[in-house]
């Protein structure tokens, strides 16, 4: 049997994915993950102080977060089963993500050109370096390591997009999870970075799942 007809084989076996196991694993994964990750930014970074006050700002960091983790998470789900020929499938799980992904970057960047020119810089890159590019990945990465476990048992045929849909979930996760430290609250720079963030959690994911996630 060649390779493509036994992916589509694997594709039509219901037993194959054993959705109840995945769906517990899945979740235990992002419960543990979303732990560790707030303990681990807890210990070496630290909440951020005023984060009683600024409740309302953080909430609705961490809900744009989580609603792109949401729809990555979906995708992720679909790419942990064997894909014969389901591209069409692929592409409708990816274009809500698509979508709210570049709707995001075009309210930061209407928001940023309807800011005052003096205080543009400010507003894009909260007065220095975007740290949140590297340190949502870094927060996220607990949350990826427990999803390939997870997900390796549903013997994911399309390796790299699947590592990407992972990289993003956990990108997405870790971006929640910086959000309790991030003193930054400008739309721009939420809607810029934070997807910045989670898309080379993303890109990351897709290089490591080509290897992680054999089977």
């Amino acid at each position: 049997m060649k390779t493509d007809e036994l992916i589509e084989a694997l594709a039509r076996t219901p037993e194959t994915a054993q959705p109840s196991r995945l769906y517990r694993r899945v979740a235990l994964a992002l419960i543990i993950g979303l732990v560790l990750g707030l303990v681990m930014i807890r210990l070496f970074m630290g909440f951020r102080p005023d984060i009683g006050v600024t409740a309302p700002m953080v909430a609705m960091k961490a809900g744009f977060s989580a609603l792109i983790a949401t729809f990555a998470g979906g995708l992720a789900m679909r790419l942990a089963k064997p894909i014969g020929g389901a591209t069409g499938t692929i592409r409708r799980l990816m274009m809500p993500l698509i979508l709210v992904v570049l709707s995001a970057v075009a309210i930061g960047l209407i928001t940023l050109m309807a800011t005052e020119p003096g205080h543009r810089f400010a507003a894009f890159t909260g007065g220095g370096f975007p740290w949140c590019i590297i340190l949502i990945p870094i927060c996220g990465l607990p949350t990826a390591m427990l999803l390939v476990w997870a997900m390796r048992e549903a013997a994911p045929t399309r390796l790299a997009l699947a590592g990407a849909a992972i990289g993003a979930l956990s990108g997405g996760v870790g971006a929640m999870i910086y959000a309790m430290f991030c003193s930054v609250d400008s739309v721009s720079f939420v809607t810029i970075w934070y997807v910045a963030g989670i898309g080379l959690a993303s890109a990351l994911g897709a290089l490591a799942g080509a290897r992680l996630l054999r089977w």
